[in-house]
């Protein structure tokens, strides 16, 4: 991770409100999915009202974020989720995907970043530096070397977040996103590193 990203996860917010020390990062379980699906929306919802239309964001929700979906990756071995938890409750999550790298990922050993989303009131708190911190720790100590992800390229705000922390665009993919598609930067680096 870059310095500027590292410098992040200490930053203090617009409204001087700092970190909550009692917030603490571990692995989901099954015990988590109702909340976490309530997160997952809720986040989606807030990140793209502004950009998407509101039939694509809800068909998507209700495609990737129910219980029971949610719950089967909880399950499946090749996904580890990662849940950013304070006394209110979970208030971040990333997802980390053991599967093909797009042939534009040439770094050895990757793994995929899925997701990593914030509720809104806790964006710009260093909250999501912390988190990028998590993923990397978790890649490393499951041997990976290589994080790779996807991003949408409307998100702009994700896109800047990812670039302080290191990523840098390598290529692109297509996505179908409720009735378009569309093409999203695919963003590399090495795990714990930077580029």
């Amino acid at each position: 991770m870059t310095d500027e990203c590292r410098q992040a996860e200490n930053a203090v917010s617009s409204s001087g409100e700092t970190l909550p020390a009692p917030a603490h990062i571990r692995h989901a379980t099954a015990a988590d999915t109702a909340a976490l699906s309530e997160l997952a929306t809720t986040a989606f919802r807030d990140t793209y009202s502004l950009i998407d239309d509101p039939q694509d964001i809800e068909d998507h929700i209700a495609e990737y974020f129910p219980v029971d979906i949610l719950a089967a990756q909880i399950r499946d071995p090749a996904s580890t989720f990662l849940l950013l938890e304070s006394p209110d409750g979970l208030i971040g999550y990333a997802q980390l995907k053991r599967s093909p790298a797009p042939p534009c990922v040439a770094g050895p050993a990757p793994l995929e970043l899925a997701r990593l989303y914030l509720r809104r009131q806790k964006i710009g708190k260093g909250l999501g530096a912390r988190l990028m911190r998590a993923v990397h720790a978790e890649a490393r100590d499951m041997g990976y070397r290589t994080l790779w992800l996807g991003v949408y390229d409307r998100n702009l705000r994700a896109i800047a977040f990812y670039k302080k922390c290191g990523f840098v665009e390598v290529g692109h993919k297509r996505f179908k996103f409720g009735r378009q598609w569309v093409s999203d930067p695919i963003m590399a680096m090495p795990v714990g590193g930077t580029p």
